[in-house]
């Protein structure tokens, strides 16, 4: 049986809508609503769920960068071997559920989240169902290739540590720190340090609730700064609007911290 794509039949914009939401509950405060997400999160994404499962197949191309093209296509190639040996007939009935308990519990509404990364995941969907005309089929599977492969020149990505190692980081870093970062800036780094363990879903709602803390902080300094300071600020201010739409990545991160040493100072 052959479906066709749209954004409720995949399983990875499905997902992206779902952590958009909750994310629009922390920046809002919304503790019922929250709660709501994470259950639902933990009904149909927990540990051994087959949407997880196929989760995890779309994030081993979507997230990740592969050191040599034979590397890729080996990755590419298992993950097309383990979407098709999924019960395509349960999938699309946890979807169905999970589109309803949305509907239901959540708002319609929550379809109309903007998702950054939609047209990237929409081309893996396309690969993954393997039911393309075959010459559009190895041009669309090139061009993920070419996207999967680690640019020359790039530093390598820090390795994958055990959490004993991670914890061990941590304390040695605040030990080192504590003097010069304040209790906000401890917090945000270590959430974003750790943010390996549950895939960032932790950071990425904290991420969005720190930066509404900052234009809080930053327009409530408006009023008692010297000119010349207020237009700094205006102008940082004017540059994190937009930070709700962007990707978070290292750069974004880096930027919020940046930040959050500025608002840090404006407060003392």
């Amino acid at each position: 049986m052959k479906y066709n794509h749209n954004k409720k039949r995949n399983t990875a914009l499905i997902y992206e809508v779902i952590i958009n939401e909750l994310t629009k509950a922390s920046l809002k405060k919304d503790a019922q609503k929250k709660d709501k997400i994470v259950m639902v999160l933990k009904e149909f994404f927990g540990k051994g769920k087959i949407l997880s499962k196929e989760l995890d197949i779309y994030k081993s191309l979507a997230d990740s960068i592969y050191p040599s093209r034979e590397l890729a296509e080996k990755v590419l190639s298992e993950s097309k071997r383990q979407f098709r040996a999924l019960d395509r007939k349960k999938v699309f009935n946890e979807q169905t559920r999970l589109i309803n308990k949305i509907n239901k519990s959540l708002t319609k509404d929550v379809w109309n989240n903007y998702i950054f990364s939609f047209k990237k995941v929409a081309t893996l969907n396309q690969v993954l169902q393997s039911d393309l005309p075959p010459k559009k089929q190895v041009v669309l599977e090139s061009k993920l290739i070419e996207s999967l492969l680690e640019p020359k020149g790039v530093e390598k990505k820090f390795p994958k540590v055990n959490n004993l190692a991670m914890k061990k980081f941590i304390e040695n870093f605040n030990d080192k720190y504590t003097e010069q970062l304040d209790e906000a800036q401890k917090q945000f780094l270590n959430k974003y340090i750790m943010s390996h363990v549950d895939g960032g879903l932790e950071f990425k709602a904290s991420i969005y609730t720190e930066i509404d803390r900052l234009k809080t902080v930053l327009r409530e300094s408006l009023g008692h700064s010297p000119k010349d300071t207020q237009t700094k600020i205006q102008k940082v201010l004017d540059k994190i609007s937009d930070y709700n739409q962007r990707k978070i990545d290292k750069d974004l991160v880096y930027e919020v911290f940046k930040i959050q040493m500025l608002a840090s100072e404006i407060s003392k």
